[in-house]
C-alpha cells in the first residue's frame, strides 16, 4: 500500500513539474522567442506612419541626420544632411531583420547609411579604410513610445530614432535641410567669427565641412544639420554659458545659440581675433618662440589683401626663369630685429633652392603688441651687397617685402585652420584692418 501511494505522489510531482515547464516562457524554444522579438521590433518600425528622424554621431567625427521610412515589404526610404544632394533627392534602400547576438536592423543595401562608412575617404569625408568609424548595422537596446535606442554592432555609435509628426515629415520632404544647407554656408566659409561672451570677444569656429562647432579653440562639438538648427553632439560649456544648439535666423542671415532665454549672435570680424593667452606672444618672441613658417597651401584663411600681394610676388619670380615660392619664414632674430626669409625653387634645376633673406629692424610696442618694420639699409644698398639672393630677387620680391614696411602689425596668438597640433601666431595689420597673415610657430 505505502509503495502503491509513493507512485502516485512521484506522478503528481512529475506532472506538476511538467506542466510548470510547459508554462514558463523560459523554456519556450529560443528560436520561437527571437522570431517573436523581431516581429516586434519590425512592427515598432513601421508603427511610424510620417517616418523617423534618427541622427548617429560617429566616432570619426562629424554628425549626421536621417529621415527614413519602413515598409513592410522590407524596402526603406531615406533622406540625409550628408550633402546637399541627399537632403533634397530621396533613396531607396533595403532593410532586414536578423538574430545576432541581438536582435538586429541591417540596412543591406548600399544607401545614405553607409556614405560615412565608405572607405573611400573622398566619398566618406575621413580617412581611407576607416572612413568616419560610423555603423550601417544596429542592434536594439530599448524603445519608448516615440522612440527608439540602437547601437552599432561594429562600431559602438548610438543610434537613435524619433517618431516624426505629419507636419515634420512634409518639412523634411519638402528639402528645407537642403536649402538650410546651401542658404547658410557662405555665411560661414571663409569667415572670421566670433560671439561676445561675458562682455569680451571670443573667436568661435562653425565649420561646414568638419561640422564642428567650437569656442576660442578649447571647446568643440561636432554637429548635424536639423531644420534651421544646427543639432550639436554634445552641450558646449565656456565659463557661465552653455549651448547645446546653434540656430539659424533666416531673416537676418545669422546663427545665434541660447544660453537659457538669452540669445547670443555669431558675429563676423574683419581679422582674427588676439587669443587671451598668458604670456602674450608678443613678449617672448625670440625667446620661447624663433620662428613663423607662411606656406600658403597649408593657411587656408589668409587675408585676401596679403594673399594679392603674395600672388603678385609669385608671378613676378615665374617671369624670372620660371621660379616659385615655396614658403615664408619670419626668424625673431632679437627685440628689435626680424629676418623675413623667403624660399625659391628654379624647376629647371629641382635641386637648387634659393632663399632671400630680408632684415627689418622693429619697433614694438610692449604694451599693445603692436609692432612695425623698416628694411634695414644693409638691404637697400644695391646689388652684392648684403644676401647675395635677396639683392638678386628684391625687384620680383618687392610686392612682399613693401607690403611688410608699409602696415604696422598687432603680432599675437590666433585661431585659424592650420596643420593638427599647431600653435598658430598671426600679424594685423592695424593700417588695413581687413589685412592680416599668420603661419605655424615654432621653436
Amino acid at each position: 500500500m505505502k509503495n502503491i501511494l509513493l507512485y502516485i505522489m512521484l506522478a503528481v510531482i512529475i506532472f506538476v513539474t511538467g506542466c510548470k515547464k510547459d508554462s514558463d516562457p523560459i523554456f519556450d524554444d529560443p528560436d520561437t522567442r527571437l522570431a517573436a522579438e523581431l516581429s516586434a521590433n519590425q512592427a515598432k518600425l513601421l508603427d511610424a506612419p510620417n517616418g523617423w528622424k534618427a541622427m548617429i554621431y560617429p566616432k570619426g567625427g562629424k554628425g549626421f541626420f536621417y529621415y527614413f521610412k519602413f515598409k513592410a515589404d522590407g524596402s526603406v526610404t531615406m533622406l540625409s544632411d550628408f550633402n546637399t544632394t541627399t537632403a533634397l533627392t530621396s533613396k531607396e534602400g533595403t532593410y532586414r531583420l536578423k538574430a545576432l547576438q541581438r536582435p538586429t536592423l541591417i540596412f543591406d543595401t548600399y544607401s545614405y547609411i553607409h556614405l560615412p562608412s565608405d572607405p573611400n575617404g573622398d566619398i566618406s569625408g575621413g580617412t581611407n579604410g576607416a572612413a568616419l568609424v560610423s555603423d550601417f548595422e544596429f542592434a536594439f537596446v530599448r524603445s519608448t513610445k516615440d522612440s527608439l535606442i540602437l547601437e552599432g554592432i561594429f562600431n559602438k555609435n548610438q543610434f537613435k530614432m524619433v517618431k516624426l509628426t505629419a507636419a515634420e515629415e512634409q518639412i523634411i520632404l519638402s528639402g528645407e535641410i537642403s536649402t538650410f544647407i546651401n542658404e547658410s554656408t557662405p555665411y560661414i566659409t571663409n569667415k572670421i567669427l566670433y560671439m561676445v561672451l561675458d562682455g569680451k570677444q571670443v573667436p568661435v569656429s562653425l565649420s561646414a565641412t568638419t561640422k564642428v562647432f567650437s569656442i576660442a579653440g578649447q571647446v568643440s562639438s561636432v554637429f548635424y544639420y536639423g531644420v534651421d538648427v544646427l543639432e550639436l553632439g554634445a552641450p558646449i560649456k565656456f565659463g557661465s554659458y552653455s549651448f547645446d544648439k546653434v540656430y539659424w535666423n533666416k531673416a537676418g542671415k545669422y546663427f545665434y545659440a541660447l544660453n537659457g532665454t538669452e540669445q547670443v549672435k555669431i558675429e563676423t570680424s574683419l581679422s582674427p581675433l588676439p587669443l587671451d593667452i598668458t604670456p602674450a606672444l608678443h613678449t617672448v618672441l625670440g625667446a620661447r618662440w624663433a620662428s613663423l613658417r607662411i606656406q600658403v597651401s597649408l593657411l587656408p584663411d589668409l587675408s585676401a589683401d596679403f594673399l594679392s600681394k603674395y600672388n603678385a610676388a609669385v608671378t613676378a619670380m615665374n617671369g624670372y626663369g620660371g621660379r616659385s615660392i615655396e614658403y615664408m619664414t619670419i626668424l625673431f632674430t632679437s627685440n628689435n630685429q626680424i629676418t623675413l626669409a623667403i624660399r625659391c625653387r628654379n624647376p629647371a634645376a629641382p635641386t637648387s633652392v634659393y632663399t632671400a633673406n630680408y632684415i627689418y629692424n622693429m619697433t614694438l610696442n610692449s604694451a599693445t603688441g603692436v609692432a612695425s618694420f623698416v628694411l634695414d639699409p644693409s638691404q637697400t644698398l644695391g646689388p652684392g651687397l648684403g644676401n647675395t639672393n635677396a639683392n638678386a630677387f628684391k625687384t620680383y620680391l618687392a610686392p612682399i617685402t613693401t607690403y611688410m614696411s608699409s602696415n604696422s602689425f598687432k603680432i599675437a596668438y590666433i585661431a585659424a585652420g592650420a596643420p593638427s597640433g599647431s600653435t598658430v601666431g598671426g600679424f594685423l595689420s592695424q593700417t588695413n584692418p581687413a589685412s592680416f597673415f599668420y603661419g605655424v610657430l615654432g621653436q
